[in-house]
């Protein structure tokens, strides 16, 4: 390990995307864990909570991450908010992996969260980190606020199109998650006897994710985008697949939007386009998101799969680090997933 090696917390250890931060940190060139921290596994080893896992650092209790510059929050709602003014303080990075920062407006965090924002001076602070779209903030950023599982694949299908002006800023996204998503804790909802054969939609009336994407994606269009956006519950355990429906402005075609995406593709490193409609299976423990366009009487499909663990949570905070500190942008990061 290189002696400029940076020094490394992850906060909630043990949950689905703290554990797996932990994994990706514990393989990482660049990096080094130094603490975990996590209330209900406190005092055993990450090993003895995390079944299958080599890595033999004790998890301990409270908030205090010690002599680090890089905190990863998985943490309930608020949590980090309500700590990481201390961690700013202190001189430390801080990549927040819960929804605590990554609406700008304190005021749209309390509608769509039902709670008061601990840190709503920090709001404007934070730099929404979806790295394909904002690497030059994120450079000088002290506060990464890592996008959602759901909003990380719907605006690597939408943001690029509408950014650049080539179809209407009308779109639906239909999205399809596995049951990590919902975290480890135990819920009727997520329960085997609940999803198993079966699959259904939720959060219809307006999933709380879709304040973030609104967000973006009015920025990169540049005026207000009207957004449908239907999340639906599949019995598997990884993976997310978005669908997104865009129509393209008068004198533009769908084949426009596919060039556009073939472009972002090869200038990405976690991006990949395939010449079909992608399954989440192809990008299973990795942080690569594969996207298609296909054209259906004249609309473009899009469809991104993407490990919502991974690119859409721990990996995509890594990723984040790894450009914030100046490091390779891959360093310590899955780029291919295991098949079948």
């Amino acid at each position: 390990m290189p002696a400029s090696v940076i020094r490394a917390a992850v906060c909630g250890a043990t949950g689905y995307i703290g554990a797996q931060c932990v994994e990706i940190l514990d393989q990482h060139p660049g990096m080094e864990l130094t603490r975990l921290l996590g209330r209900s596994s406190a005092g055993k080893s990450f090993a003895a909570a995390v079944p299958g896992s080599r890595v033999t650092l004790q998890v301990e209790g409270g908030m205090d991450v010690g002599d680090v510059e890089v905190v990863f929050a998985a943490l309930p709602h608020t949590v980090a908010a309500a700590h990481a003014r201390e961690w700013l303080g202190a001189g430390r990075v801080v990549v927040d992996m819960s929804a605590d920062f990554r609406l700008t407006d304190p005021a749209a965090y309390a509608r769509w969260y039902g709670l008061e924002h601990p840190a709503p001076d920090l709001c404007k602070q934070a730099v929404y980190s979806l790295v394909e779209f904002h690497r030059e903030a994120i450079a000088t950023a002290n506060l990464l606020a890592v996008p959602g599982c759901y909003p990380t694949a719907s605006l690597l299908s939408t943001l690029p199109a509408l950014r650049e002006g080539l179809v209407e800023p009308e779109v639906v996204v239909d999205a399809k998650s596995g049951v990590s998503g919902g975290g480890r804790s135990p819920s009727l909802g997520f329960h085997f006897s609940e999803v198993n054969e079966s699959v259904r939609a939720y959060g219809v009336d307006g999933h709380r994710h879709k304040a973030e994407m609104i967000q973006e994606l009015n920025a990169a269009a540049g005026r207000e985008v009207r957004l449908t956006f239907v999340p639906h519950l599949i019995p598997m355990t990884r993976g997310i697949l978005a669908t997104a429906y865009l129509h393209p402005v008068a004198g533009r075609r769908v084949s426009d939007v596919a060039e556009l995406m073939r472009g972002l593709c090869a200038a990405n490193p976690f991006l990949r386009y395939d010449e079909v409609s992608p399954a989440t299976k192809s990008v299973t423990g990795s942080n690569t998101a594969a996207v298609n366009v296909t054209d259906q009487d004249g609309v473009a499909v899009v469809t991104v799969a993407e490990d919502n663990l991974v690119k859409g949570g721990a990996g995509q905070a890594v990723q984040a680090a790894n450009v914030r500190f100046g490091l390779g942008e891959t360093a310590g990061l899955p780029v291919s997933s295991q098949w079948p």
